[in-house]
C-alpha cells in the first residue's frame, strides 16, 4: 500500500542509481520528494520525504555541522537521501554514509548525467497515481457506507462490512468498570473474544496521514494486539475495535474512519429515537398517575405497555439528591446518565420496573412486597448509590400498597412522604407513608392557610418576628432539649443558649416540660417546615 523507496528508485531515470547505504530502509514510505542543497533541513522537510542533493558546500562543512544535518534527517524521518556525484563531490563522504546506517536512512548514488527534472517528473507522476488511487479507493469505501446508511445501517451491518474491508475481525463493545469488555456486536465467526483482553493496558498509536481519530492498542493474552478507538459522542461509551491477525494497511484506516463515522451516525440515531420512545412513554406515566386517562381501552392498553395488572399491587416510589442536606431541583436534568444508572440499581430487585425521570426527583413503580424485604430492598438500592456517589444523598419516598386504579394518590402520597418526613429528623433514608403516625394529617389538608391553623399562634409570631429565636428553639426541640447539644448545632456558647431560651419563654410562656406543650410545638414546627419549603 503507497509508495516506497523501492518504487522510486525502479523510475526510468534511477534505473542506473546505486544504493550505498541502509538496503533494509528500501521499502520506506514515501510521502513527497524535494530538492535540497543546504543543510538547514529542519526548517521544511516533512515526515516520509526523499531528498535530492549534490552535496554543494559540503565538502566545507565541519564534522559537526554534517552530523547535525543527518541528525534532521533522522528527526523528521526521511524516506532516504540521493546523492549526484558531480563537479562538486567525486566521492560521498564516509561520515554522511555511516550515519545514513546508523539512523536507517536509505542512501541512493547518481551519476551527474542524471537530470533532476527527469527524476522530479517521473516520481511526482507515480505520487500523483498513488494519491488518485487512494482517492478512488476512499470513495469506493465511503459509498458502501452510505448505501449501508440508506438501507438502514445498524451496529450488526457496520462491522459486518468493516470486518470484509479490512480482512480482520470487528467488534462495537463498552468497557465496564473492571476494565472488561461487553461485546454489543461482532463480525460472522470472530477469531477471538474481547473478554480476553485487559483494557487497562491501552497504548496510545501515533497519528498518521489517513487517521483522524485517537487510536490505542492493547495486547490480548495470545499477544494478538487489538487496535480500538472510542466513537465521539457516544453517551453509553461505545468502541469500535479491530483483531489485527493481519498487518492493517493505509487503506484500512480509511475504512476505519468510515465506519467511526456512520457508527456515530448510528448512535445519534438510535438516541433520538430512545428519546422519541421515552418522551412517548414519559407521557402515557404522567397520564396513568395523574389519573388522565379517561376510557377503559386506553387504560388496558397502557397497563399492557408497561406490563402492569390491574389486580396486582404495587408501590409508588420517589427518589431525590441532596448534597450537604440541599435537594438538588435539576440534578436528573443535567446528569441523565446518573438518573438511568438509579433505575438499573431497581431493576436488578424490580425487573419490571416503570419509571419516569423528572428534572429534581425518579417517580418508580415497582412491585409491592412483605413491608420487611421491601425496606432492606430498599436500603440495599440506597447502599450501591452511595458507594457509587460517595458525595451525595439519595431519599425515598414511598406509598402504601396500591392497585393501578389507585396509581394518582399513591403517587401524590409518595412525593408527600417524601416531603414531610423530611422535616421530621428520621436518621432513616427510606420513608414509608404507614411510618408518619400522626403526622399524616397532613395529607388531608390541601389548603396552605387551614394548615397553618394548626401552628399555635406564639410559634408562628416566633416564626415571623424573632427567626433567631425560632430557629434557636427549632434546635432545642431537635436535641431533645439538650442545651449543651443544641449550642454545638448552632455554633454557640451554652451561656448563650441559655440566654436565648429565656427570652424564647418570654415571648411564648412554653412550658418545657409539659409533653403536649412540646408535642404542639414539634407539630407547628414541621408545619412551618412544609409550608416554606412549597413557598407559601
Amino acid at each position: 500500500m503507497g509508495v516506497n523507496l523501492k518504487d522510486i528508485q525502479q523510475i526510468d531515470a534511477l534505473k542506473s542509481s546505486k544504493l550505498v547505504a541502509c538496503s533494509k530502509g528500501i521499502y520506506k514510505s514515501v510521502d513527497n520528494i524535494m530538492i535540497t542543497e543546504a543543510n538547514d533541513v529542519e526548517r521544511w522537510i516533512t515526515p516520509n520525504e526523499v531528498l535530492l542533493s549534490s552535496l554543494y558546500g559540503f565538502d566545507k562543512l565541519s564534522v559537526k555541522a554534517i552530523d547535525g544535518f543527518m541528525q534532521s534527517l533522522n528527526m523528521h524521518h526521511c524516506s532516504g537521501l540521493i546523492v549526484k556525484i558531480s563537479r562538486f563531490i567525486n566521492k560521498i563522504p564516509r561520515q554522511i554514509i555511516n550515519d545514513c546506517n546508523r539512523f536507517d536512512i536509505p542512501l541512493i548514488e547518481i551519476s551527474q548525467d542524471v537530470k533532476y527534472s527527469d527524476i522530479m517528473l517521473e516520481a511526482m507522476q507515480l505520487l500523483f497515481n498513488e494519491r488518485n488511487r487512494i482517492l478512488d479507493q476512499y470513495k469506493t469505501i465511503n459509498q458502501q457506507f452510505i448505501k449501508l446508511a440508506i438501507q438502514n445501517s445498524s451496529y450488526q451491518s457496520i462491522v459486518t462490512l468493516l470486518a470484509r474491508l479490512v480482512k480482520n475481525s470487528t467488534y462495537i463493545f463498552k468497557i465496564d468498570s473492571s476494565n472488561n469488555g461487553v461485546d454489543i456486536a461482532h463480525s460472522k465467526k470472530p477469531q477471538q473474544s474481547i473478554h480476553s483482553i485487559d483494557f487497562a493496558n491501552q497504548r496510545p498509536v501515533p497519528k498518521t496521514e489517513y487517521t483522524n481519530c485517537q487510536y490505542f492498542e492493547v495486547t490480548s493474552q495470545d499477544g494478538t494486539e487489538f487496535l480500538m478507538v472510542k466513537i465521539p459522542r457516544s453517551q453509553d461509551d461505545l468502541y469500535l475495535g479491530i483483531f489485527q491477525e493481519y498487518p492493517l494497511q493505509d487503506i484500512d484506516f480509511m475504512a476505519i474512519e468510515n465506519a467511526v463515522n456512520f457508527t456515530q451516525m448510528e448512535v445519534i440515531k438510535q438516541a433520538a429515537l430512545d428519546q422519541g420512545l421515552r418522551t412517548y412513554a414519559n407521557d402515557i406515566i404522567d397520564d396513568l398517575i395523574n389519573g388522565k386517562i379517561t376510557s377503559e381501552e386506553e387504560y388496558q392498553a397502557t397497563l399492557r405497555h408497561f406490563k402492569l395488572s390491574e389486580n396486582n399491587s404495587y408501590r409508588v416510589v420517589v427518589i431525590q439528591v441532596l448534597v450537604k442536606n440541599e435537594i438538588q431541583t435539576d440534578y436528573f436534568r443535567d446528569n441523565p446518565k446518573d438518573a438511568n444508572r438509579i433505575i438499573i440499581q431497581f431493576k436488578k430487585y424490580w425487573p419490571d420496573t416503570v419509571y419516569r425521570v423528572r428534572q429534581n426527583r425518579i417517580i418508580l413503580i415497582i412491585n409491592d412486597e412483605p413491608t420487611g424485604k421491601l425496606q432492606t430492598d430498599l436500603e440495599s438500592v440506597l447502599q450501591a448509590l452511595k458507594t457509587s456517589y460517595p458525595a451525595l444523598d439519595f431519599q425515598i419516598g414511598l406509598s402504601e400498597s396500591c392497585l393501578p386504579k389507585e396509581f394518582p394518590n399513591h403517587a401524590s402520597q409518595a412525593l408527600r412522604t417524601l416531603q414531610i418526613a423530611g422535616h421530621l429528623n428520621k436518621k432513616s433514608q427510606v420513608f414509608n407513608y404507614n411510618d408518619l403516625g400522626f403526622y399524616r394529617f397532613l395529607f388531608q389538608v390541601d389548603d396552605p392557610a387551614k394548615l397553618k391553623s394548626f401552628v399555635a399562634e406564639d410559634l408562628l409570631k416566633l416564626y415571623r418576628d424573632k427567626p433567631e429565636l425560632y430557629i434557636t428553639l427549632k434546635t432545642y426541640l431537635n436535641h431533645n432539649q439538650n442545651a449543651k447539644a443544641s449550642a454545638e448545632a448552632l455554633f454557640i456558647h451554652p451561656k448563650t443558649m441559655s440566654y436565648r431560651l429565656n427570652k424564647i419563654q418570654e415571648h411564648t410562656n412554653i412550658n418545657f416540660s409539659d409533653v403536649d406543650e412540646i408535642f404542639r410545638l414539634n407539630v407547628g414546627i414541621r408545619i412551618l417546615n412544609v409550608l416554606d419549603e412549597e413557598n407559601i
